[in-house]
């Protein structure tokens, strides 16, 4: 099941960086694909579940993620070699608050270095 999507930016469409950070953070949540070639060989995630360290780890936990409803984009922040995307997610009938922190492996963000993510109940 592909979930809904939602864009509720303040600052209008995103710009190329902001669009990249968007991709792997829809990725992350099972709404498309995370190729191999957008993670650094080392690349590293901490999320919820715990820790892991390399593209074919961090694509194992992503495989597993459960299935997204609806996600809603409600703020994408990139600076340098960082980016962040927010807003809610609904599984199962859920709604949590969400966060992916995105660290690249340099200013033109065309490939991961870190990841950081987290969820929180109370996404009405």
């Amino acid at each position: 099941m592909v979930p809904e999507i939602i864009r509720n930016l303040e600052d209008g469409d995103p710009d190329p960086k902001e669009a990249r950070a968007e991709r792997n953070a829809l990725a992350l949540m099972g709404a498309g694909a995370l190729e191999d070639g957008w993670l650094a060989a080392n690349a590293t995630w901490d999320h919820s579940g715990g820790a892991v360290s390399g593209r074919a780890a961090i694509q194992a936990v992503r495989a597993k993620q459960p299935p997204a409803e609806r996600i809603r984009i409600e703020q994408i922040v990139t600076e340098g070699q960082a980016g962040s995307v927010s807003g809610r997610i609904t599984r199962a009938g859920q709604t949590r608050l969400y966060c992916h922190v995105i660290r690249f492996t340099n200013s033109s963000a065309n490939q991961i270095a870190q990841l950081v993510s987290f969820e929180h109940p109370g996404g009405k």
